[in-house]
């Protein structure tokens, strides 16, 4: 699973990557506040308990598995362009009726009827951007294109969570109006910059899951196993440090700022430190070594010790996702990209939904004792890594380096 080199330069030369990258860039600047001070919100302003906030991006996660599946079908039968200017204009009227409800301080239920909206539609928007990176890079670039949209998407996230805990500290509506604004830079960008890309496949857009393919399944399901750690970022670490530790809302936007510079600054370095490593290697280093920055959460408070253990979890991170998205790109098909990366998708998002309700659990039950609640996920993240390796290395001797 090693892979040649390759110019970044002449990447980031199609336009097609501009867009998506940019696309990334604002998208994150304009919507990774709402996912991170949403929970905030519910708990601290409308009086809800911590694990409602689990049970919500659960519940997010669910409604979001048949829209990915149904959305890659879609990405492959009508087309890139299509869906990706599509995508952002519903996301527009989503952002703006949310901030109105937040604004006015509208009914519970309405406002989680329309959170839980938002996310449907934004995995369609993720199947159509991995399918056209895939289309205009060769396999050699797969994973440094992957980094990429890393690199600009956490600029954004540099920034972004930031911005989210100033306008926390007016109005929580503000963070979705700043997400309606960032949805129709997306729709320019997408519509002067991508044509169609993909290899059309012929058909009406019905549900189709390449469950024949064993090898996809179980890669599937091994990144399913690794968001069960990696998705403590987020939620439950928002959580954590808002409830147990008492940090602040504009902390909490630095320390995610630290995250998205740790990214811009390490990815592409990291890429080309583990680049000739087994893919599943891969996975499971990256899997524990957020497992372990996770753990040392719970030995201090302290908030420049704090920062530090935020880049040592990004390391983990930069190891762990953009190998994700490539492995993925490598197994599917020229005209079944957006099927196989929803299906992905669909298979991984029975797993990755657990992550939250079990963090925001482990946080209501043990409030004052931060070793009962990262242990646990520490103990997870080994389980997982080994297992990794294991299924990894017999997978890749009974099929072969399929991928490349």
């Amino acid at each position: 699973m090693s892979e040649p080199t390759f110019t970044y330069r002449s990447i980031l030369m199609r336009k097609q990557m501009q867009a998506v990258s940019g696309a990334q860039f604002i998208r994150v600047l304009a919507r990774s506040q709402i996912w991170i001070f949403i929970p905030v919100y519910l708990t601290r302003v409308r009086g809800l308990p911590v694990y409602f906030s689990g049970i919500l991006f659960l519940l997010t996660a669910i409604i979001a598995l048949p829209f990915s599946v149904y959305g890659g079908n879609l990405v492959d039968t009508i087309g890139r362009r299509k869906v990706s200017l599509a995508i952002p204009l519903f996301l527009f009227v989503l952002m703006i009726i949310t901030a109105f409800s937040v604004l006015y301080r509208a009914g519970i239920i309405s406002i989680v009827i329309e959170f839980l909206s938002i996310e449907p539609i934004s995995v369609i928007q993720w199947i159509a951007d991995n399918a056209i990176v895939s289309d205009v890079t060769g396999i050699g670039e797969r994973t440094g294109s992957f980094g990429i949209l890393r690199i600009a998407g956490n600029l954004g996230f540099s920034a972004g969570p930031a911005i989210g805990g100033f306008l926390a500290d007016y109005s929580y509506s503000y963070i979705f109006f700043f997400g309606a604004a960032g949805a129709i830079v997306e729709l320019l960008l997408y519509y002067f910059l991508v044509n169609e890309t993909g290899k059309l496949r012929k058909g009406s857009g019905r549900f189709s899951m390449p469950l024949a393919d064993r090898y996809f399944v179980i890669v599937a399901i091994m990144i399913g196993v690794t968001y069960f750690v990696s998705g403590q970022w987020g939620t439950t670490l928002t959580l954590f440090l808002s409830v147990v530790y008492r940090v602040s809302n504009n902390m909490i936007g630095i320390l995610y700022s630290i995250n998205g510079i740790t990214v811009i600054l390490l990815q592409m370095p990291i890429i080309r430190v583990i680049e000739k490593i087994n893919g599943f290697w891969q996975l499971a280093l990256g899997t524990i070594v957020y497992g372990l920055g996770f753990f040392v959460l719970a030995l201090t408070h302290n908030f420049v010790l704090l920062g530090i253990d935020i880049v040592f979890i990004t390391i983990g991170e930069n190891i762990l996702a953009p190998v994700t998205n490539s492995i993925i790109s490598k197994i599917a098909p020229e005209d079944r990209r957006g099927e196989y990366f929803g299906s992905a998708q669909l298979i991984s998002g029975f797993i990755a939904p657990l992550a939250p309700v079990l963090g925001t659990f482990l946080i209501y039950k043990n409030p004052s004792d931060p070793l009962m609640i990262w242990t646990p996920v520490l103990i997870i993240a080994i389980f997982a890594s080994v297992s990794i390796t294991i299924a990894g290395s017999m997978l890749m001797r009974s099929i072969g380096k399929r991928t490349g």
